[in-house]
């Protein structure tokens, strides 16, 4: 048995797919094979079984896994370690973002912290939704990432690092497109889209919709899934989003409105930087973090609506 069987073993049993494995790794998929009978006979049971084009792991295969993942990791935290003594600065880090903030806010973070430190650092990006990117920090998928603030997680720390605006969203030509900043109350006998309930942000506007009483049909994920709804929407229907990057495609079909700041701040939801309070951080994490926590991000990234400068 060799570290390079169990390299191949953990990042197979990540993928689960022979091509995708031997892809990443930079090996043919008959050596990958090879790699894993060899290490299956060793061991003498069997570590994957078939499941279509892909593979999992059985019993044995769950049980070894917990103990290479915990291996691989302290060694690779060690060999960081010996790094930091040279004082090299590399290395790979791996990011999970939210939607709203990878094709403008992370772009400008990475091309700051870049022209800082040089580009030996790279970084792997991967999008999803904040709880799932939050769960996958704490299962050590991700190194940092940036997503919305979820309650009782005491082991994980919350930087703020951006604000979104909540809008009112319409058709063009609904009869609130006139309006350069409305009232909550003026969505009264408007049909009503939002987020969905139990996620972070769904949660957040749930507030705003109990504290003046409107209905709302709570039942979307994302302000380019509203987009789509509103670019297409009858003339009585209108939506609470935020205001992204997500909402661009759009902007030929839908018009966003201000709400007035007395009723709900501009600085309305909030992304978070988020990372693992006591766990090892080699110095390219570390430098990220700090960097990070101070990066002020450009003003054409602070998206608002009805300010001066509209």
């Amino acid at each position: 048995m060799n570290l390079s069987q169990l390299y191949y073993f953990r990042k197979l049993s990540e993928l689960q797919h022979y091509t995708k494995a031997a892809k990443e790794l930079y090996i043919t998929q008959p050596a990958l094979s090879d790699a894993i009978r060899s290490l299956e006979k060793e061991l003498g049971v069997p570590l994957f079984q078939k499941e279509g084009r892909n593979v999992k792991l059985t019993r044995y295969g769950r049980e070894f896994s917990v103990y290479v993942h915990d291996a691989l990791r302290e060694l690779d935290k060690g060999i960081e370690v010996m790094h930091e003594y040279v004082g090299k600065l590399s290395g790979t880090l791996s990011i999970g973002g939210l939607y709203t903030i990878t094709g403008d806010y992370l772009p400008a973070l990475f091309r700051a912290y870049h022209d800082k430190f040089g580009d030996a650092v790279k970084m792997e990006v991967s999008h999803g939704f904040s709880l799932p990117l939050i769960e996958g920090l704490k299962e050590d998928k991700y190194d940092v990432v940036f997503a919305a603030k979820k309650a009782g997680e005491p082991q994980l720390c919350f930087d703020p690092v951006v604000s979104h605006q909540l809008v009112v969203g319409v058709r063009k030509g609904s009869p609130l497109s006139s309006h350069k900043v409305v009232s909550l109350e003026d969505l009264k006998g408007y049909s009503v889209y939002t987020y969905r309930a139990g996620t972070p942000i769904g949660d957040e506007v749930d507030k705003v919709l109990s504290a003046y009483g409107i209905p709302a049909y709570q039942e979307y994920d994302d302000e380019i899934t509203m987009g789509g709804m509103l670019s297409t929407a009858r003339m009585d229907e209108c939506a609470l989003l935020t205001y992204t990057i997500g909402l661009k495609p759009f902007t030929e079909y839908i018009d966003v409105i201000a709400i007035d700041e007395s009723e709900v701040p501009l600085d309305f939801h909030h992304v978070y930087m988020v990372y693992k309070k006591e766990e090892f951080k080699n110095r390219a994490l570390e430098s990220f973090i700090e960097f990070a926590a101070s990066f002020v991000p450009p003003d054409n990234i602070m998206l608002r609506c009805g300010s001066e400068d509209k």
